[in-house]
C-alpha cells in the first residue's frame, strides 16, 4: 500500500502506514465505463461493415443478373459475330458449328452420303465468300458488321416454319423462335472496301441454343408462303 503522507511502501493488508501511521486509502477500482463504452462503438461499426458487404455483394448480383440477360439476349448477334469471324478467318469448323445437328443429318443421309462431302458442301459458301473478299481487298482484309434490322417471326409464321422443318427437313427439334435479320457486313483491306448486305440471315433457337438457318430451309418457308 503507498502512503500518500511519508511516501513510502507498506503491506497491501495495513490500514495505516507503517512508518508515519496515516490511514492508508485503498487503491480504487477503474471503471469499464470506457471499455465497454468503447467495445460498443467497435461492435457497431463492425456491422456497419457487415450490412455495408451484403448490400455490396447484393448489388453484385444484381449486376450480374443483368449481364447475364443482356448476354443471352444478344445470342442471334454472337452467331453474326462468329460467321463474319469464321468467313474472315478461313474457319472451316467455327462455321459449321454455326448449324444445327438436324440440317447436317438430313444433308448426310439425303444428299452426300458422307461427312466429309456434307462438311465440305456446307462451308463451301464460306469459302466462297473468303475469296470474293480477299480478292475485292486484299489479303488480309479486317470483317465488322452492323445489323440493319431485326423480326421475330410471329406465332403464326413460326408454326409454318416449323413445318417445313418437320415434314420437308425431318426435324426432331423444333425452334421455339426464330429471327430474321438484315446486316451489313464491311470488307476492309489494302485494295479497299466492300460492303455485303444480307438480307436474309435467319437464327433459330432450339433447346435454349442459337443456330444459323440453312438457306434452303427459309427458301422452301418463303416459297410455301408465296
Amino acid at each position: 500500500m503507498y502512503c500518500e503522507n511519508c511516501h513510502k511502501q507498506s503491506p497491501e493488508n495495513f490500514i495505516n502506514c507503517a512508518y508515519c501511521g496515516e490511514k492508508l486509502n485503498s487503491p480504487k477500482k477503474k471503471a469499464p465505463s470506457k471499455f465497454v463504452k468503447k467495445q460498443g462503438v467497435k461492435l457497431k461499426f463492425s456491422l456497419k461493415s457487415i450490412l455495408a458487404g451484403l448490400v455490396g455483394f447484393a448489388l453484385v448480383l444484381v449486376v450480374a443478373a443483368l449481364l447475364t440477360s443482356s448476354f443471352t439476349a444478344s445470342k442471334p448477334e454472337r452467331i453474326i459475330k462468329n460467321f463474319v469471324k469464321a468467313t474472315q478467318t478461313e474457319n472451316a469448323n467455327m462455321y459449321y458449328a454455326l448449324y444445327d445437328d438436324n440440317i447436317k443429318e438430313y444433308k448426310l443421309n439425303n444428299r452426300y452420303f458422307a461427312e466429309d462431302e456434307t462438311f465440305k458442301q456446307m462451308v463451301l459458301p464460306m469459302q466462297t465468300s473468303h475469296a470474293f473478299y480477299t480478292e475485292k481487298c486484299g489479303e488480309g482484309y479486317r470483317l465488322s458488321y452492323k445489323v440493319i434490322s431485326q423480326r421475330t417471326l410471329s406465332e403464326t409464321e413460326l408454326k409454318a416454319f416449323n413445318e417445313i422443318l418437320e415434314t420437308n427437313f425431318s426435324y426432331i427439334q423444333l425452334p421455339s423462335q426464330v429471327e430474321i435479320i438484315s446486316v451489313d457486313v464491311v470488307a476492309k483491306g489494302e485494295k479497299g472496301t466492300y460492303t455485303s448486305r444480307y438480307n436474309d440471315f435467319w437464327c433459330m433457337k432450339i433447346k435454349g441454343r442459337w443456330y444459323k438457318v440453312d438457306k434452303n430451309v427459309y427458301t422452301e418457308y418463303l416459297n410455301m408462303e408465296n
